[in-house]
Formats: structure tokens, sequence, C-alpha cells
């Protein structure tokens, strides 16, 4: 063990860790989850860490031989595993500062292991006084949580990208298969199968189309706001430097500053809107994947007008039954992502004047939604999507004995009259095409011209 003293008193510290004092006082305070935040938001920190030593160094307000050692520890710590040196729970004190401090005590003693030093001797490397210069943990962790969500959010949009491809793919493969149409649950005019598909193609391009709206929002930044927003302790040039060290970094050189400050310390705006995108995702992929679950129920009793690849044996003591398990899942992780969403909400009108200090929460909700949502998009295409076969037969058999292909004959006979062989098709079981030759209502010609499904469908 070694000891390490705070304005708190000292604390006994393992000898062979990276972090320090502050970082073992929130791994005690906050033992609540178990778990420790997203891999993404601590590679994040890092990459900011290094991007704030070469701005300091550029300004020369950090000796050159200070940041090029924090920058040799950060790209060190870059390629091991680092992330069994932060150990603070997702659920930890206000604002990230926890977190900030697991990073830069990190580094500090990597850079002063380089350097030969001992661990938890900061004379040459200070976590404060060097690799936090120019920062406040409330202008880089909204900084760092922007720029993780929009790390992952690129996996995010390739996945809905493939996914809205296969959906039209599929259109294109089942364009010529006829079937009723259904509103309120119930038997609606003709379509084709492809058609269907082709809504569930244009609507992954729509939130595709929100994502990457959302993600303008993550681009505008706050860093070198400081605590509340003035910019104290931050250099003259610190916000320009950094951004471009920050666009580099991270591939990314539509990131720009924020044009207010105070409004980014105040408000989590940004990521909020993010949020609300994967939240409409949700729904709209919850909404299509039970239509997928409706339209391949059966086989004998159901829909059955598609077959799902199977993925595993159903039950556990029905024999051969199989279920639509891809699907289930995703129903289950669209729900999550919507619980997540809720708590963002309450998360975010929970900030007060110049700080909003429930980011570590709207952090993990953020991430794990993107990042749960991207893999199961993932799975939905890859096991269940890209083998969907249509049942051609129970297709048209459906699109032929649907009642409401009566609807087009009500410019030609008329709305009431085409109601009364509607309700007499039901009641008789007979279609409408048999009623029409029986009542002579149109000629043999004109029914096989009216009545022409496929025609009705376009």
């Amino acid at each position: 063990m070694r000891i390490e003293k705070d304005a708190l008193g000292e604390r006994q510290i393992p000898d062979n860790v990276y972090y320090g004092i502050q970082t073992f006082r929130a791994f005690e305070n906050f033992q609540i989850s178990g778990h420790q935040v997203h891999p993404q938001l601590n590679h994040s920190y890092l990459l900011l860490k290094k991007a704030a030593a070469l701005a300091n160094k550029k300004l020369n307000v950090l000796p050159a031989q200070k940041a090029d050692i924090i920058v040799l520890a950060i790209d060190s710590l870059l390629e091991i595993d680092f992330q069994k040196h932060f150990i603070v729970d997702i659920y930890q004190a206000g604002a990230g500062t926890s977190q900030n401090m697991n990073i830069n005590e990190v580094i500090a003693n990597k850079a002063n292991e380089l350097l030969g030093g001992q661990l938890g001797h900061y004379e040459y490397i200070h976590p404060n006084d060097h690799v936090n210069m120019s920062q406040s943990t409330n202008d880089t962790y909204p900084t760092v949580m922007q720029l993780s969500a929009l790390v992952l959010s690129r996996d995010l949009l390739f996945e809905i990208g493939l996914l809205s491809k296969i959906f039209e793919r599929k259109s294109e493969e089942f364009d010529h298969v006829l079937k009723a149409g259904r509103t309120h649950l119930q038997d609606a005019v003709p379509m084709r199968l492809g058609q269907e598909f082709s809504g569930y193609h244009t609507t992954m391009q729509q939130i595709n189309d929100l994502i990457c709206n959302a993600q303008e929002y993550l681009r505008i930044l706050g860093i070198g706001g400081s605590a509340i927003g003035t910019g104290i302790n931050v250099p003259i040039g610190y916000r320009t430097v950094i951004l471009d060290r920050l666009q580099e970094l991270f591939h990314d050189t539509q990131l720009r500053p924020s044009t207010n400050l105070f409004a980014s310390m105040q408000s989590q705006l940004p990521v909020m809107v993010y949020s609300n995108a994967l939240r409409i995702c949700a729904l709209e992929l919850t909404r299509i994947l039970n239509d997928l679950r409706l339209l391949s129920s059966g086989p004998n009793n159901g829909f059955g007008e598609i077959t799902l690849p199977s993925s595993q044996p159903g039950s556990s003591i029905m024999p051969g039954k199989v279920n639509p398990s891809i699907l289930e899942m995703g129903n289950q992780v669209m729900f999550k992502v919507l619980g997540n969403d809720n708590a963002m909400s309450f998360a975010m009108q929970a900030g007060q004047l110049e700080l909003n200090v429930m980011m570590p929460l709207m952090a993990h909700l953020i991430l794990e939604s993107t990042h749960i949502m991207t893999h199961a998009i993932h799975a939905i295409r890859e096991r269940c999507i890209v083998g969907i076969k249509a049942n051609v037969a129970q297709c048209e058999r459906y699109a032929f004995q649907t009642s409401q292909v009566a609807t087009v004959l009500s410019p030609i006979i008329g709305h009431d009259k085409a109601s009364e062989i509607t309700k007499e098709a039901i009641l008789t079981k007979k279609t409408v095409q048999e009623l029409l030759e029986e009542k002579k209502l149109l000629t043999q010609d004109q029914i096989n011209k009216i009545m022409n499904i496929k025609n009705i469908t376009q």
C-alpha cells in the first residue's frame, strides 16, 4: 500500500494502481451498481486531456517537457486495457468530478512512472495543476459526453443504413406478392407485400436523417467555459487551439465552439435532442418489429404471410415450437431505450442555475442506449430480416378474399351499393367478384378489368 493525501486527510491506496486518493474515495463512496462508465467515455476523456495538453503547450502556459510526457502517458494508456484503471461507479458525485479526477490521476501517475517516479508522488506531473490545466469538470465532462455520443452514433448510423437497404431489397423482392392491407387490424384494400416493406425502408431513412440532425447539436462544444462559463483560469486563445486538436483527434472537422458558454454550462439540450432522436428510432422500430411478428404469426393459426428464419427452439415444453426470438429481443432493447430517454428528461430539467449536476447519469443513459440499439439492429438485420421469406399463396389468398376490394367499386356503383356488397361478402364468405357476377351489376369484362387485384394496388 501507499499513502496519499488530499484536503480531507490521508488514505492508503494499493501501490500498483494508477488511480489516486480522490478516485479511491469515490470508489468507497459510490458502490452502487457495480458497473463503471462506458469505455468510450474514458477513451474520449483521454483524448480531450491530450488535446488540452497540446493546447496548453502551444500557448506556453504548460512547459513543453510536461506537456510531452502527459501526451506520452495518454498514448501509452490508449495502447493497453485502460478501462481497468477507471473504477468509479456509473452513479457517482454530481457533474462527473469523480470521473474527471480518476482520469487526471491515472494520467499523472502514468506520466510520473514513465519518468521513473513513484506512483502517488506528483512532484513533476500533478493531476490538478498539469493534467487538468485550463479545465474544469464542468466544461470537460459535457464536452466528453457529447463527443462520446458522436463517436458511438457513427456505428449506429451505419447499422441503420444497412437495415434500410435490407428493407429496400426486400421491398423489391416482394413487389409481386399481392396481399390484403389491414387498418384497425381489420381487412382493408389490397396491396403488395413489397409496398409494405417499402414503408419500412423509408422510415429507416427518416430515422437516419433525424439522428444526423441530432449529431449537429452534439458538435456544439462548451470547452473553455471552465467552471460556470466565464472561462476563469483559461488562457486567451485556448478555445480555438483545443478545438483544432479535438477536430484532429476525433476526425470531425465539423466540431464547433458554443456561441454562449453560459448556456453550455446551464443546459444539456444537445444530449437531450440526441436522446429524443433515439427515442423516436426506438418507437418506430418497435412498431416495425411488432408488424413483422404479426405478419409471421402462426404458422397455421395466424397471419402466416411471411416466414422468419429460425434462430433457436422456442419452448421448453412444446416440441418443435419456434418463436420470433430476435424480434422479441429487439422489442426489449427498444423499451430500454425508451425508459432511458424518460430518465434523461428528468435529469435534463434538474439542472440548476449555472450547472446540471446530473450529467453522469445522462452520459450513461445516452451511451448505453446507443450501444444496445446498435448491436440490436445488427442482430435483427443479420439474424432475421435478411432471411425473411414471403408465403405467396397465403398472401394472395387473403388478397382475393378481402371484402374491402369493393372500395374500387364506389366510383362506379356508389358508396352505398359497394357497402352492401361488402357486408354480403362478409356474411356469405363469398368474394366480391362472385357477388358481382351473381347480381349482374357489371359485365364480365368490366369485372375482369375493374377487379384486377394487381391493378388495384397500383
